[in-house]
């Protein structure tokens, strides 16, 4: 939601801001509902009911896909993992969906939206498909509990990400405002459904208010819970590198997994310096994944300067 009236000042009072927003926000959300209404396509799972799901959101990477497919294999064993594929590549989808095929993991393709393709809307694209998969696959087949995955984030050894739900109703990594708001970020987020108290949830993206995707379930359903309902995982920032400010570029240690956070480097940034700290960044996530025998990692990538193109 659009912040506040209260939080507005004069000046932006006098520019009609407060309307603006609202008529802004409102355009986002109508278009939103009829993309979801046009798509709705349930997709019926039996083997998900009743079970842990993780859904891991996919977004062009095929090589983060297949990593991360079999590290949730061998250290999360006990939980039904599913891909809902939010490519816009054909090509990055039909890899994808040969190494779901392989791993026998569930492969769910996910209609194009309104903001698809479009960087600069990367979150809104994100946030529509997670509420198409809420609506389409958690709600029609009822697991017990759910968790959404950012698809560049690895569990790093043993452990039932599950656990932090056996005393709340939610968990996962907190992202929050100074004035006490709060929500979970849908790559490293966890409910548990038999608790919820509303399953209308919103995973778009409220940026009048200041949150990115999953912001607009503070007014859904974080502001009504209580602390003993949230479970905050453990939350690490890393720096990629000794010269190298996090502001630019970063990793993240959630619980016992490693965020590679892509898309924590801004896409304004110079287009090779980006890639360079992209590849930075993939370097790192190789360094620690590669302890796992058994499963195949590609060399690690060499870097030019800062300001030579790397592509991954």
């Amino acid at each position: 939601m659009p912040r506040a009236l209260s939080k507005y000042t004069v000046r932006e009072w006098f520019r009609l801001r407060p309307l603006v927003d609202r008529k802004n926000h409102a355009r986002y959300q109508v278009r939103e509902r009829i993309s979801l209404a046009r798509n709705a396509r349930p997709v019926l799972l039996p083997a998900i009911r009743d079970r842990k799901a993780l859904i891991t959101i996919s977004f062009n990477d095929v090589e983060v896909i297949d990593w991360q497919t079999k590290l949730v294999a061998i250290n999360v064993p006990g939980a039904v993992h599913l891909i809902a594929d939010n490519s816009t590549d054909p090509t990055a989808r039909a890899a994808i969906r040969d190494i779901c095929a392989s791993a026998g993991v569930t492969y769910v393709p996910l209609p194009s939206n309104p903001w698809a393709g479009r960087k600069v809307d990367g979150s809104k694209s994100h946030g529509f498909a997670l509420n198409w998969a809420w609506a389409n696959i958690v709600l029609a087949n009822r697991p017990s509990m759910v968790g959404f995955l950012d698809h560049d984030i690895f569990p790093t050894e043993k452990a039932d990400p599950f656990r932090l739900l056996e005393r709340a109703i939610v968990a996962g990594a907190v992202r929050t405002a100074p004035d006490g708001r709060w929500y979970l970020w849908p790559g490293f987020a966890f409910f548990h459904l038999g608790k919820l108290t509303t399953d209308r949830l919103n995973f778009g993206k409220d940026w009048l208010d200041g949150f990115d995707t999953g912001g607009l379930n503070w007014g859904r359903l974080y502001r009504y819970l209580n602390d003993v309902d949230l479970c905050a995982a453990s939350h690490e920032r890393l720096p990629i590198a000794d010269d190298i400010t996090i502001d630019d570029a970063l990793s993240e240690r959630i619980d016992n997994w490693l965020h590679e956070s892509c898309y924590s480097t801004t896409v304004h940034m110079d287009p090779a310096r980006r890639q360079h700290l992209l590849a930075l960044k993939r370097n790192g996530t190789l360094e620690t994944l590669q302890k796992f025998d058994g499963i195949a990692f590609p060399p690690r990538l060499s870097l030019g300067s800062d300001t030579d193109p790397v592509e991954f």
